[in-house]
């Protein structure tokens, strides 16, 4: 019987269809910078944009999940492609000392492969979101590199009057000048709406002063409703600051509603059982004018203690609830918008924030403290101002101071 031979013929591996594929090469910033390394890009520069370089050409209508995000907040930005490469162009700079991240989810090449989704995290340069503790906790950020911008909040500019000067670090155009006044109701400020007063809380700003400017006259730099709210003022020759801030009173037996705390470190160094910390010492060393100085207010509604810090010192702190035989019992930080006694409203409060003087010019509940009749408005330079809705401590000040300074 003559044997059958079957032969099946099968197409080799080399005439399979190839199928498409698709990578991601490179993320990089317009002037070189790796995005993609082993470890997170830091100092980027703000000015830069993302290009996401692929292995094939990149279908255009796949691009839409491509984001830079801040947090949870995605940037505004140009989304483009030209080839097999991506570009994120912000609409505005990005802000100093942020982490970013880049976001890829979704792009195809055009030929219909899909690449992998990845995200990497990269920090801008210089002082930014990223160096503060309690970060989360900020409510109020002006880095003031050019613009009126609050970075976490709300705060909108009402009106300016200030010119720009280079910053602690040298760079230009990222400071607030305020130039004082040549006659009443003239002087320089920067006013913001927002809510600025939290019954705990943390203020913190650097400043450049020059003792010679000041003429032995001392200034306000900033404040919120003057002794209603709170203020800072310095003491033309620096021998002293004073950080008067305003709280309920609770308990209030006697119906004051509420009473400022004049809180005035001076390098006397008299401690007691309310003050157990007062710097002994020069605060003109501490502010070391016209060296870029840091000054830091925290306030813990939980147990009454106000602490100011300058350059990192705890310069005073105070206990505004000790004395129980006291009217005085000082507890959250609010507004004072009652009168004593009777508790009616107290009228021409304005509760907007003024960089360079005590309070806003439509402030009027403060006689002495009227911006139109005003000629010691705040001479100097102010960065990088920041408010908490938290107090931090002593530690977290501290570690504040070391990360921000030049």
């Amino acid at each position: 019987m003559a044997g059958v031979l079957i032969v099946s013929g099968c197409k080799k591996d080399d005439d399979d269809p190839v199928a498409p594929t698709m990578a991601l090469s490179s993320i990089k910033t317009t002037d070189g910078t790796d995005l993609y390394g082993a470890t997170s890009a830091t100092t980027v520069g703000t000015d830069q944009n993302v290009i996401i370089g692929f292995s094939a050409a990149v279908d255009a209508n796949s691009i839409g999940n491509v984001k830079l995000k801040n947090g949870d907040n995605t940037v505004p930005s140009s989304i483009t492609s030209t080839g097999s490469t991506v570009t994120i162009d912000p609409t505005d700079a990005l802000f100093g000392g942020t982490v970013y991240t880049v976001q890829i989810s979704g792009v195809k090449s055009t030929d219909g492969a899909t690449a992998a989704n990845v995200s990497t995290t990269f920090t801008t340069a210089g002082v930014g979101l990223g160096t503060a503790p309690q970060a989360s906790a900020q409510t109020t950020y002006f880095q003031f590199n050019g613009n009126y911008v609050d970075v976490v909040g709300n705060a909108t500019k009402v009106m300016s009057q200030n010119t720009w000067v280079e910053d602690r670090f040298g760079v230009g155009f990222s400071a607030l000048k305020l130039n004082g006044a040549t006659a009443p109701g003239n002087g320089d400020i920067v006013e913001f709406s927002g809510n600025f007063l939290h019954e705990s809380m943390t203020i913190s700003t650097w400043f450049q002063v020059d003792p010679a400017t000041f003429a032995g006259t001392s200034r306000p730099m900033f404040g919120v409703a003057v002794e209603r709210g709170y203020f800072l003022e310095v003491d033309g020759d620096m021998g002293w600051i004073k950080f008067g801030t305003s709280h309920k009173v609770d308990p209030d037996p006697a119906n004051h509603y509420f009473g400022t705390a004049w809180t005035d470190p001076n390098g006397d160094g008299q401690t007691s059982e309310g003050t157990p910390v007062d710097y002994l010492g020069s605060i003109a060393g501490l502010i070391n004018a016209p060296q870029w100085a840091q000054v830091i207010m925290s306030y813990d509604a939980s147990t009454s203690t106000k602490s100011i810090y300058l350059n990192g010192v705890l310069a005073m702190q105070v206990k505004l609830a000790f004395d129980p035989t006291s009217e005085y019992q000082l507890g959250p930080m609010a507004i004072a918008n009652k009168a004593d006694g009777t508790g009616d409203p107290v009228s021409g409060i304005s509760e907007n924030l003024a960089i360079g003087y005590y309070c806003s010019p439509s402030n009027t509940a403060t006689d002495w403290a009227s911006y139109q009749n005003a000629e010691n408005n705040f001479i100097g330079a102010i960065d990088d101002f920041r408010i908490w809705n938290v107090a931090l401590t002593q530690e977290q000040a501290t570690a504040l101071y070391d990360a921000e300074k030049p």
